[in-house]
């Protein structure tokens, strides 16, 4: 099962727009060396819309293979609105050796709750690992949890649900309630809400992966059982989190730029459009940089 800190990957460019994939194996090899046993591909912090599907395959085998005897388990996300395309690319990325599959329902043109469910269960029933659901219904999808939950009594690979409203909170009592407990839940939307989403009964969070150390040192503190210090750590750094989530391309480009600064990738080139990093964005990285080294998190 998927549980803890689960980053989602960022995605390196170099200087003209093409994908560094060995920027993306030391990125690999970092997340690895900090012991993570789960990693999100293809997120949104992973600029998948901005990526053709070659280089998607390459960087997952890449990712596959960069992960080496680690454990470090892969889930590959599906975020295709064509149900028939998404169905191939699930089946893909479970040849090359994702160990889950993260579907992202459509949104696009609005479809109806009966097209989103037939996408979903169309996928479900075309693979044999364990699928996780985004439940994300700011940004049009389903408002309804448990219809997604339903489909587990028909299909046994529905495990997880990623539960990102704001705040995700009943999302994670309904499905734990209507499903028994059954289907686990993981906090997405960067960690926002982790700390209520722990006392509900979430196994995981997921937020971007530059600042994955930061998230690490909040859980050390929850599984020593001290939740007054693991508050502590989330409100230093959750803040501009969640300042930087209000543009989702100004938190990819922060989390790019924290992970250039700490040469764990070339360069911080974004594939347009994408939006200028200001001064106070800028002091803002630095804050959490020097936050990295004052509490010895690195």
């Amino acid at each position: 099962m998927i549980t803890g800190v689960c980053p989602v990957l960022s995605v390196p460019f170099n200087e003209n727009g093409q994908v560094d994939y060995e920027s993306f194996s030391h990125l690999v090899e970092w997340i690895v060396s900090l012991d993570v046993k789960n990693v999100l591909m293809f997120g949104i912090a992973s600029e998948n819309i901005k990526l053709n599907d070659d280089e998607r395959i390459k960087l997952l085998k890449t990712l596959i293979s960069a992960r080496g005897s680690s454990g470090l388990q892969v889930i590959a996300s599906v975020a295709d609105h064509s149900s028939d395309l998404a169905v191939i690319r699930a089946q893909s990325y479970e040849a090359i050796g994702a160990d889950y599959i993260n579907i992202l329902p459509p949104t696009y043109f609005a479809p109806s709750v009966d097209q989103v469910l037939f996408h979903i269960s169309e996928i479900l029933e075309s693979v044999k690992v364990p699928v996780i659901v985004q439940h994300l219904p700011q940004a049009g999808g389903l408002e309804d949890p448990s219809q997604i939950v339903a489909l587990s009594k028909r299909y046994k690979n529905l495990v997880m649900i990623k539960c990102e409203a704001v705040p995700p909170d009943l999302t994670i009592e309904k499905v734990k309630e209507l499903s028994q407990d059954r289907i686990k839940t993981l906090v997405g939307w960067g960690g926002l809400s982790w700390e209520a989403g722990v006392r509900l009964g979430a196994v995981g969070v997921q937020p971007g992966c530059s600042l994955t150390d930061l998230y690490l040192w909040a859980e050390l503190a929850l599984n020593e059982g001290d939740t007054l210090e693991f508050q502590r750590r989330l409100n230093l750094f959750l803040p501009t989190i969640e300042k930087w989530l209000k543009n989702i391309e100004l938190l990819i480009a922060a989390e790019k730029r924290i992970l250039m600064e700490r040469k764990i990738i070339t360069t911080d080139y974004c594939r347009n459009p994408t939006v200028h990093i200001s001064t106070e964005n800028y002091d803002e990285i630095s804050r959490m940089l020097r936050l990295l080294d004052q509490e010895g998190v690195q």
